[in-house]
């Protein structure tokens, strides 16, 4: 006999066995069932854990991640660092080091090459404030920089190895032009050390340690700071030079840097700008109303960054006169306020309070040519724009029985026909009235 055949038939008459089917059947079945609840189940394990959001890190300087080489440089929110990636590449130190993270736990690194020469401006915002993130910026060398770094042979040029004692944390750390200290050491300390000046072309490498095992991401931040020289000649009405307070202010109402003009009227000073923010130069006597000038580093630029002829005109304050209140960008359409209008506002705000027995209108003006009214569309656009500066004063502490908003629309435009942008914007434009008599 054939035994394979026999073999056949046997399993063939076997499946005519009701019992042998319907064992045969539970058998598939729970076979299938059993690999349904395995893939679940590792579904739900990898589901229990979902995967970050956010730009990754590279925990080895190898591998940096390099930031923008524009002006301004941003990165982040990332995921959170894990570990110190494939190789340790900081070694533990003493608690008193300076220079060195206590040990690498969750690192990431970054580079980044100097676009202009200027000061950098670091900041380091977690996502989580209660994160203690640490920080060590290296200048690079050679194509040997990461193994150098990895035997301690190369001091960072700053470092901030500090923490907060607040229970909320801190949210940003870095470097900071007005910080103090170069290197701050472990323990409770600032969260900025001093910015540093480096020059086109360099290359930096940055160190980020987050200390929380569970902790979050972050976003780095990178600025440069441009410094700028500053000089003119301060004089009044009568050509007669005047000893004026001059500075520099940005839209926070953070004043950058500050100077007097001498009995000449004249006056020279630096000032370092962020090349991203709103800035302007303000002017202001004893007796004067404010004079502004907002500051385009483009314009610097072409004049390698100094201005050192400047002329501005100081006129005195009196009741009963109008002053054109310079410094102040609106959106054409809305009527609302751009931030480079903040430091004009801020100005007068502070002569408001400094003069407080004397009341003011605030007039809106618009520019349109086609036709000269103070009705519909025109009239609305000059009452946003006043109550705009009226709302804004109010919250800087003037009191709002000491100011009245009112449009003139398009009835008194300096230039009826104008010709140029700069004519146009003159035409849209505020007045400060100092009335003769309180209200």
């Amino acid at each position: 006999m054939n035994i394979g055949l026999y073999y056949v038939k046997r399993i063939s008459r076997s499946k005519q066995n009701p019992y042998f089917r319907t064992c045969m059947t539970k058998g598939i079945l729970s076979t299938f069932l059993f690999s349904l609840f395995f893939i679940y189940s590792i579904a739900q394990k990898s589901g229990s854990k979902p995967a970050q959001k956010g730009l990754p890190v590279e925990a080895d300087c190898k591998k940096a991640i390099k930031l923008s080489t524009t002006k301004k440089g941003n990165y982040g929110p990332t995921v959170s660092p894990k570990s110190f990636g494939k190789v340790m590449d900081i070694k533990a130190c003493d608690e008193q080091d300076v220079f060195t993270f206590e040990r690498e736990r969750n690192s990431a690194w970054y580079y980044f090459v100097v676009p202009d020469d200027g000061d950098v401006i670091l900041e380091i915002t977690s996502v989580n404030p209660k994160n203690d993130y640490d920080f060590m910026l290296y200048k690079w060398t050679d194509s040997c920089f990461c193994d150098n770094v990895r035997q301690g042979y190369l001091v960072p040029v700053r470092t901030n190895l500090s923490h907060s004692d607040s229970k909320e944390g801190v949210p940003v750390i870095g470097l900071a032009y007005d910080a103090e200290q170069e290197n701050i050491p472990v323990g409770v300390g600032e969260p900025f050390s001093r910015s540093l000046f480096v020059r086109k072309g360099e290359k930096y490498y940055l160190a980020l340690d987050n200390v929380h095992n569970k902790g979050q991401g972050h976003i780095v931040k990178l600025y440069y700071l441009k410094e700028i020289t500053i000089g003119g000649t301060v004089i009044d009405e009568k050509k007669k030079p005047v000893p004026a307070t001059v500075w520099v202010e940005n839209m926070d109402g953070k004043i950058i840097a500050v100077t007097k003009s001498n009995e000449d009227g004249k006056y020279l000073f630096t000032a370092k700008l962020k090349d991203d923010e709103f800035y302007s130069i303000l002017y202001t006597s004893d007796s004067s109303f404010i004079e502004c000038r907002q500051i385009a580093l483009s314009e610097f630029a072409k004049t390698g960054y100094a201005q050192k002829d400047l002329k501005t005109t100081l006129l005195k304050l009196v009741r009963g006169k109008k002053y054109i209140l310079d410094g102040i960008s609106y959106n054409t359409k809305s009527g609302r306020l751009l931030p480079a209008s903040y430091p004009s506002l801020n100005a007068l705000a502070r002569l408001m309070m400094k003069y407080k027995t004397m009341d003011v209108h605030i007039e809106g003006h618009v520019n349109n040519p086609a036709v000269a009214s103070n009705s519909g569309p025109d009239k609305k656009l000059g009452e946003e724009k006043a109550n705009e500066i009226y709302d804004y004063l109010l919250n800087r502490g003037v009191a709002n029985n000491r100011m009245t908003p009112v449009s003139f629309g398009s009835l008194f435009m300096l230039y009826p026909k104008p010709s140029n942008s700069v004519e146009a914007d003159a035409n849209n434009r505020i007045e400060i009235f100092f009335l003769e008599e309180n209200k």
